[in-house]
């Protein structure tokens, strides 16, 4: 356990997710717009535990997930080194602004340097603006766009 944020009193911890953490996390994915069951959750997390290719962290103040981070390592054709997708980064909103997600990113950006990454690629959607301006805050810069083709409209995400 890494201490990350936070006071005494209430310090911020990053960690692998554990079972626990689902109705925590849920309630974060929710937060997004995405309403979804802690079951689905313990699900997802248990099949990111398994893939050796994905590494998940959660912020946890007081025994509570306050924040996630995962990041996917992809194998490219153009060269050797793997890229680092970050495929989600939530913190509570009563969270945001103390510093929990540049500690998970801190902390996921080691990860791909242990695994030699040679980028993190964030993919964000337009209107979430502030975290744009988050991610840029922290060196990451705009270098293209991302384009989509839902294969079934009816789980689009």
């Amino acid at each position: 356990m890494t201490p990350a944020v936070g006071n005494p009193v209430e310090a911020i911890v990053i960690r692998n997710p554990r079972g626990g953490d689902a109705p925590a996390v849920a309630r974060l994915v929710d937060q997004l717009g995405y309403s979804t069951h802690p079951s689905e959750i313990t699900r997802r997390l248990d099949r990111f535990a398994a893939n050796p290719a994905t590494h998940a962290l959660v912020a946890v103040e007081a025994e509570t997930a306050v924040g996630i981070g995962v990041v996917h390592f992809i194998d490219i054709l153009e060269g050797d080194r793997p890229l680092a997708a970050l495929i989600v980064l939530i913190v509570d909103e009563g969270h945001r602004g103390r510093g929990v997600g540049a500690a998970l990113i801190r902390e996921l950006e080691r990860e791909a340097e242990a695994r030699d990454s040679f980028a993190i690629s964030v993919h964000s959607g337009q209107h979430r603006v502030g975290a744009h301006a988050f991610y840029r805050r922290l060196g990451y810069e705009l270098t293209g766009e991302r384009i989509r083709k839902l294969l079934r409209p009816d789980a689009a995400v």
